[in-house]
C-alpha cells in the first residue's frame, strides 16, 4: 500500500530484476494447484517481504515461498503482482525492481539486474499482451512500457503526473493519480484525476476529474469504472471525506455517487459486477449499484486487535479475501468469506499481507 514517508528513498535505485528463463527448476511448490497468491509487504527497510500461497483444495497455506525456492529475500516493500503465460511477476517498490518467476516453482535467477534509466519507483504492473505491459510509478511522471518476455524497457508514455492503480476497459487503460510527490505539501493540493491511455497507440487520451487522492478502481458489469478517492482526510482543514465516483467510459465523465464519513481504503467489484465491496472504517461493506447505497445488513468487522488492510474477490466463485495486517510487526492473517459474508476459513501469512492474486 502507500507510504509517503518512503518516497525519498525510492530515488536511490533504478533496477528491474528478471528471472533467467533457463534457470534449473527446483521441485514444484504449492502453486502447482489452484489457489491464491498473497504478497506480504514486510516492514519498510527491513527487506522482509515474502510470498504466500493458499491452496483451495487442501485449505492449507505455504509461506516464504520465494525464499524457499531461491534462497534469497524477496526485498523491501513488496507492492503488487501480475500473472501471465505461466509466469508470476512481483513488484517490489522500495527495492525498486520486478521479479519474474515460474508461477509453479517460484524459481528465478535473482542475480541478473536490468537497468531502466528513469524508472523510479514501480507500483503496479498491468499485462496486455505476451510482449507488452505497463508499469506505474509512485514518484515519476511517466507510465513505463516493458516487454514481459525479455523484461526490457520498450517505451514511455508522458502522463505529467505520478501513476498508481490501473484497470482495463476494452482497449483503454484507466490510471489513477494518487501520489502527491511533485506537489508542494504546503499548498495542501492533491491529485484529483484519473487518466485514460489508448492501448493501441500508447497515448494519453483523457484526464477525468474525480475526488482527492483517487486510488483503487473496480469495473462493473456495464464496463463503468468505479474510483475510490481517499480524500486526504489526514490533512486537517484541507482534506475532504473519501468518496466513490462512477466513470462512464463512453463519455469520459465522472459523477460522485457516495461520500464516506471516516476512512475508506479499497474498492472491489463482486464476481457478477453488480455490487461493490469496500474497506470502510475497518469493516467490509457492500455497496449496491442499483440503489447507490451501502447495505445496512452486510457488515464484516475486523477483530479488536486487527486492521483490515486489503481485499480481493475470487472471480470464479465470489469469495471475499480480506488481509488483516494486525499490528504491522507480526505475521498477518487472511480471512476468507462467502459473498454473503459468512466466514469460511482463515490462515496465517507473512508481515503486512496486502496484494492477492488468484491462480
Amino acid at each position: 500500500m502507500k507510504k509517503l514517508n518512503l518516497l525519498w528513498v525510492a530515488l536511490l535505485a533504478t533496477l528491474l530484476f528478471a528471472c533467467k528463463p533457463n534457470t534449473p527448476p527446483t521441485p514444484p511448490v504449492e502453486p502447482t494447484t489452484k489457489g491464491v497468491f498473497v504478497l506480504n509487504e514486510g516492514n519498510y527497510q527491513f527487506s522482509n517481504a515474502s510470498l504466500s500461497f493458499y491452496n483451495f483444495e487442501t485449505d492449507s497455506v505455504s509461506n516464504n515461498l520465494f525464499y524457499k525456492a531461491n534462497h534469497a529475500p524477496l526485498g523491501d516493500v513488496a507492492e503488487s503482482m501480475a500473472l501471465a503465460d505461466g509466469q508470476l511477476y512481483v513488484v517490489v517498490n522500495n527495492s525498486n525492481y520486478i521479479y519474474k518467476m515460474d508461477a509453479n516453482t517460484i524459481v528465478c535467477d535473482t542475480t541478473k539486474p536490468f537497468r531502466l534509466g528513469d524508472f523510479y519507483s514501480p507500483r503496479e504492473m498491468h499485462i496486455v499482451a505476451p510482449n507488452k505491459a505497463y508499469v506505474s510509478d509512485l514518484i515519476g511522471t511517466n507510465l513505463w512500457i516493458v516487454n514481459p518476455q525479455t523484461m526490457t524497457h520498450t517505451g514511455t508514455i508522458a502522463m505529467g503526473k505520478t501513476t498508481e492503480k490501473m484497470v482495463q476497459v476494452g482497449n483503454e487503460l484507466y490510471v489513477s493519480n494518487w501520489s502527491t510527490y511533485y506537489i508542494d505539501p504546503m499548498t495542501h493540493d492533491s491529485y484529483t484525476t484519473v487518466q485514460v491511455v489508448d492501448l493501441n497507440n500508447d497515448v494519453k487520451v483523457a484526464e477525468i476529474e474525480v475526488g482527492k487522492e483517487p486510488n483503487t478502481m473496480a469495473v462493473d458489469k456495464n464496463g463503468h469504472v468505479w474510483v475510490l478517492c481517499e480524500g486526504r482526510s489526514w490533512d486537517y482543514g484541507y482534506g475532504e471525506n473519501p468518496s466513490l465516483w462512477e466513470i462512464d467510459p463512453m463519455l469520459k465523465t465522472a459523477s460522485k455517487r457516495y461520500e464516506f464519513d471516516g476512512t475508506a481504503m479499497v474498492v472491489r467489484a463482486n464476481a457478477a459486477g453488480t455490487a461493490l465491496f469496500l474497506l470502510y472504517n475497518n469493516e467490509v461493506r457492500r455497496f449496491d449499484l442499483a440503489t447507490l447505497s451501502l447495505s445496512e445488513t452486510f457488515r464484516i468487522t475486523a477483530n479488536p486487535e486487527g486492521w483490515f488492510y486489503n481485499m480481493a474477490v475470487n472471480p470464479a466463485n465470489g469469495d471475499i479475501y480480506v488481509a488483516d495486517a494486525k499490528n504491522y510487526m507480526n505475521n498477518g492473517v487472511v480471512y476468507r468469506y462467502s459473498e454473503d459474508g459468512l466466514q469460511l476459513t482463515s490462515f496465517v501469512v507473512g508481515i503486512i499481507p496486502s496484494a492477492m492474486l488468484f491462480k
